[in-house]
């Protein structure tokens, strides 16, 4: 630092505010003394500089399953977000054992990790302790709805909303009968999107009764789900399945039996991933802002890590993506 005060002109503490992102500091004067440190070779240590401020600049990402196109794509954006603020991530997936976030938990307690962003309503228990016992620890919450005052920060959509307006979308286009299948009763997402429907479905005075079928999250759920729909004995004119990839399965099962996708029956589905688009017929679909919510999740977490955050919930806007599958071109 002092071979790059004399260079720059200035102290060797105006070097280390620099150099640090302190404010007050005169853009000229900073772009003199960043001129001057990439003259000299200069880079910072990270780890020297996590010792100092006593943080590992590591946050833990849990993934409760990898094969779900879902969470390869936030993860990406997660990974992108936390490198430009000077952080790394740590990939725990939940999915092979819930227990086994519990190891990385204890980095946390102990300081090797600074943060966790859960992407699932799983909250490993040793946090979860923690947490009744009234220990505030940095933890956000994204793609999954998060109840108030639970302790647990929050990014997220209105799932109750962005399903009503889907349901509404389908009975705008005509759709009396619209079959629901949901996902797995005690997931939260899926608890929300069954309500949003149902909601829907009373206030356009349109019967729900014996129209919810127990699916899941699954290709294979969805076309579980069509068979069901199939065997009904007045058979609905509309679907609206808890996610796109189900709702793959369910199009492909209804096609199978020769009926056809919209002319028949309507078909929408959540998430909108990236296969929605180009899926035959393209699909209907609420889009998650999956880039959006790993910027603001992690920058709330980063918040929380460095002390200046509370533990509220963020709602960010959704957006109907209407394709042909619902009649629409």
């Amino acid at each position: 630092m002092a071979d790059i005060a004399r260079l720059a002109g200035v102290s060797t503490s105006t070097v280390s505010r620099a150099l640090a992102g302190a404010p007050r500091i005169p853009e000229e004067t900073r772009q003199r003394i960043a001129r001057a440190a990439q003259d000299a070779g200069y880079a910072p240590n990270r780890h020297a500089r996590s010792l100092r401020l006593k943080r590992s600049r590591v946050m833990l990402v849990l993934i409760p399953d990898l094969a779900n196109p879902n969470f390869p794509d936030l993860l990406m954006h997660i990974d992108r977000a936390a490198y430009d603020c000077g952080y790394d991530i740590m990939i725990a997936h939940t999915g092979v054992d819930l227990h086994r976030s519990d190891r990385y938990v204890d980095e946390l307690l102990a300081g090797g990790i600074d943060g966790v962003l859960l992407t699932a309503d799983h909250c490993p228990p040793k946090l979860a302790e923690r947490i009744a016992s009234g220990v505030h620890l940095p933890i956000v919450r994204t793609l999954s709805p998060t109840p108030p005052g639970t302790g647990i920060a929050g990014v997220e959509i209105d799932e109750r909303r962005a399903a009503y307006d889907l349901v509404a979308h389908l009975a705008g286009v005509g759709c009396r009968r619209i079959v629901h299948a949901g996902g797995p009763p005690a997931e939260p997402v899926a608890i929300a999107r069954r309500k949003g429907w149902e909601a829907a479905l009373a206030d356009r005075g349109l019967c729900a009764d014996g129209l919810y079928v127990q699916s899941g999250f699954r290709m294979e759920d969805g076309a579980a789900a069509a068979h069901h729909v199939l065997a009904m004995n007045l058979r609905p004119d509309g679907v609206f399945c808890t996610n796109d990839e189900s709702a793959y399965g369910l199009v492909t099962t209804l096609k199978a039996s020769g009926l056809r996708v919209p002319e028949d029956i309507a078909v929408a589905g959540f998430d909108d991933l990236g296969f929605s688009a180009v899926f035959d017929p393209p699909l209907t679909t609420v889009r998650l802002p999956r880039r959006e919510m790993a910027v603001a999740a992690v920058a709330r977490l980063k918040r929380l890590i460095e002390g200046d955050g509370e533990a509220s919930i963020k709602i960010l806007p959704h957006e109907l993506v209407l394709r042909r599958s619902s009649q629409c071109t």
